[in-house]
């Protein structure tokens, strides 16, 4: 099955959760909401469970039922988020899937966008590499990282070599044209990131200049429109 068909199949569906699980789900998505504010808050070593329970309304003893350590709510919170930033992803490039690849790799850019927009304090975490500089302290969490930025590339990587079928980047520039994007991408992400709410750039504008940039640089000459 190919990138395409995947993101075609239908799901199938399942049983309603119980309440005890319904029950469940919602105090595992408090933990994350509140975990996500400290880590981001007080940093990674400094953020302290007791806090985290607290600002979650739960107890300590819960949240160890949840998550049996620090390293473990992190590597728990990096897997929610990154799952939702797939589900995201993989929903633009559903609805784009018969579109130009210009309008697919708008489509990312604006998954990133919203997802960015919706954990900012998150992606101070990830993206300023603070995660990376523990990768020691924190394998675990580490991996959850590493493992779903191999997901972004693979579902770009796809798409430009689309791309380069449908004549909209050269082939010769096909090997970097991933890099080159994700690089600019995080870069605005970046920026983002740092800016304070009224110094935020217009994202809209913003993608299309980088879109400009990127096939000014590997595109095919009148196949990027």
């Amino acid at each position: 099955m190919n990138r395409r068909s995947e993101l075609r199949a239908p799901t199938a569906r399942r049983a309603p959760p119980t309440l005890r699980a319904r029950i469940r789900e919602t105090t595992v998505q408090a933990i994350l909401a509140a975990a996500e504010e400290v880590f981001a808050d007080a940093g990674l070593h400094a953020a302290h469970m007791g806090t985290i329970a607290a600002k979650a309304g739960v107890s300590v003893g819960t949240l160890y039922n949840h998550f049996e350590d620090r390293e473990a709510l992190l590597a728990g919170l990096l897997e929610a988020r990154h799952a939702e930033l797939i589900g995201k992803l993989d929903a633009a490039l559903r609805e784009g899937a018969d579109r130009p690849l210009r309008e697919r790799l708008r489509a990312i850019l604006g998954a990133f966008a919203s997802h960015c927009q919706a954990h900012r304090k998150f992606v101070n975490i990830v993206v300023q590499r603070e995660v990376g500089r523990y990768q020691q302290t924190y394998p675990q969490a580490w991996a959850k990282k590493t493992d779903a930025m191999r997901n972004v590339h693979d579902r770009i990587e796809a798409e430009m070599r689309r791309g380069v079928k449908e004549r909209a980047l050269r082939p010769e520039a096909a090997d970097l044209a991933t890099t080159f994007f994700l690089g600019m991408m995080r870069a605005l992400i970046i920026r983002d990131a740092n800016a304070s709410s009224g110094d935020a750039g217009d994202m809209g504008r913003d993608h299309e200049r980088l879109l400009d940039a990127f096939f000014g640089g590997m595109g095919t000459k009148g196949g990027a429109a």
